[in-house]
């Protein structure tokens, strides 16, 4: 960023919204009130809305209901406001090894006089000024160079070698702020008998690799650096292998077998009693004591454990209960489904450079719709109203993140992160930062690798050096030049110096 940057509230909403295509009657209605009321109540300069499951899981047939939620994003008398608008869903679900079922819709109010889109092409920032959604369908994607999509390989995750998960990259500039926006949706836990058997689990390991390979594709694109907010459905768990054996200490367990002695349940039972505490099955859980939604915050929330894995990555303090599953029972609103563990699916996370604008701004982290019906996730809400900057006041470099800073953060600031990344994979704070003009944003020289996609941040840096090196060579040279001709140095004599003088300022200014 560069110049002078204005106050600019960011509204980023992640919300898988598969059931509202599996049951539009029902919910699509009420998701949508839920959505533009918050909007027209509060009105933030720039909202973020990424979705997963797109059309559901029946996408084939849901797919039809998809344009009547577009055209009441576009065309909500609640929404007017909102004068830009940029949305892409991917609908093309006939091409397989593509189709990720993703929608991230971006909001633009009227007030906000600088909104603009990256040209992952062009390498270059795009002044946005009207209502566009780009509906994903056969090559319109590959012709859209706004935005990155991209599908996990199918070995990432074993058990299910066909699904629908991926991300998709867009960076703005609002109010002379860049940004970063990663829509994500990682794997699934497809069997609540195999989340048990030991900790973490097999399906904690598909998402870190999807996740950190996430990361890794973030870098490879080589842009400066700026505030990440990655959010979408992470399908993080709670660890119930360790929830199993905390709470249940003492209890027998019993597989439940088939003909084929193949285990299709696992019940738990306490001494003494005939019904047990917990029955487990690959889509059923059933905890005998339910807990409240306040028990399963102040209780549970010490198993919720993958972010841990990922201490670059930061989290406002989660102070609402578990995203998924809710009912999606017509008429309940607050009660999970008996399928899986109630966990905190739904997330948004930041980089170091987004913690620097979170933590120096004022911020909500909360659940839409509590208290509606929004099928079986709750959308997931982080509110930011950043303040005013200036580059009249230093600048601060992110610092490097550590498990250290991350339970410090834990105890003292509420803020939720942690842990070692085994892989090893970071998104690197910037060690020295340049002020440039080209694409109107500043270019950050990391300490990682040189940026490559776009030429014009890979070479700006070089430019400056140059720019710095010449006045003080053409002087040493002329200097030389003079002293030849006066004192009769030799012209075999001069060169030396020349060349000597010339490796010393090339040196003095690559270490500046």
């Amino acid at each position: 960023m560069s110049g002078e940057s204005s106050e600019v509230s960011l509204l980023l909403i992640t919300a898988n919204v598969g059931t509202l295509f599996e049951q539009p009657d029902q919910l699509l209605k009420p998701w949508l009130d839920q959505f533009c009321q918050k909007l027209s109540t509060e009105q933030p300069a720039f909202v973020a809305l990424h979705c997963q499951e797109v059309g559901g899981k029946t996408f084939i047939t849901g797919m039809q209901h998809v344009h009547k939620f577009v055209d009441v994003l576009l065309t909500a008398p609640e929404l007017a406001e909102y004068s830009r608008i940029r949305g892409f869903f991917d609908e093309d679900f006939a091409t397989k090894a593509e189709f990720t079922a993703l929608g991230s819709v971006y909001f633009v109010h009227s007030r906000v006089s600088d909104a603009a889109m990256w040209d992952f092409s062009g390498c270059r920032f795009h002044p946005i000024a009207d209502k566009e959604v780009c509906r994903i369908q056969h090559d319109s994607l590959r012709q859209d160079t706004f935005h990155k999509k991209l599908k996990y390989p199918p070995d990432f995750f074993p058990q299910f070698p066909w699904s629908r998960k991926g991300h998709i990259v867009t960076r703005w500039r609002i109010q002379n702020r860049v940004v970063d926006m990663v829509n994500v949706h990682l794997f699934h836990d497809a069997s609540n008998l195999e989340s048990v058997e030991q900790s973490p689990s097999i399906y904690v390991g598909n998402r870190g690799r999807a996740l950190r390979h996430t990361l890794q594709k973030l870098q490879d694109l080589g842009l400066p650096e700026a505030p990440l907010f990655i959010f979408g459905d992470f399908n993080f768990r709670i660890d119930l292998h360790d929830i199993v054996h905390d709470f249940l200490p003492s209890t027998e367990a019993r597989p439940v077998k088939a003909d084929d002695e193949t285990t299709t349940a696992m019940e738990y039972y306490q001494a003494g009693e005939d019904t047990p505490a917990l029955q487990l099955e690959k889509k059923r859980f059933v905890l005998r004591d339910c807990l409240t939604q306040d028990g399963l915050l102040a209780q549970w929330r010490k198993y919720d454990k993958e972010s841990r894995s990922f201490p670059q990555l930061f989290e406002q303090h989660i102070s609402f209960p578990p995203s998924y599953p809710f009912s999606e029972d017509e008429g309940v609103t607050q009660e999970y489904m008996k399928t899986r563990p109630p966990s905190w699916c739904d997330r948004v996370l930041y980089n170091a450079a987004g913690k620097e604008l979170v933590q120096s701004s004022t911020a909500d982290y909360f659940l839409l719709g509590d208290t509606a019906e929004m099928g079986d996730h709750k959308p997931v809400c982080l509110s930011v109203v950043s303040h005013p900057t200036s580059t009249s006041q230093p600048e601060k470099t992110a610092p490097q993140a550590t498990t250290a800073e991350h339970a410090n953060n834990n105890k003292n600031n509420n803020n939720s992160a942690g842990g070692a990344d085994s892989a090893g994979s970071t998104i690197e704070p910037s060690a020295k930062r340049v002020n440039c003009q080209s694409n109107n944003h500043r270019v950050h020289s990391g300490s990682g690798r040189a940026p490559q996609a776009c030429a014009a941040s890979g070479s700006c840096h070089s430019a400056i050096q140059w720019r710095q090196m010449l006045p003080p060579l053409l002087i040493y040279c002329c200097t030389l030049l003079v002293l030849q001709y006066i004192a009769g140095i030799s012209s075999g004599t001069a060169a030396v110096l020349i060349v000597v003088l010339a490796a010393s300022v090339l040196h003095l200014s690559h270490r500046r």
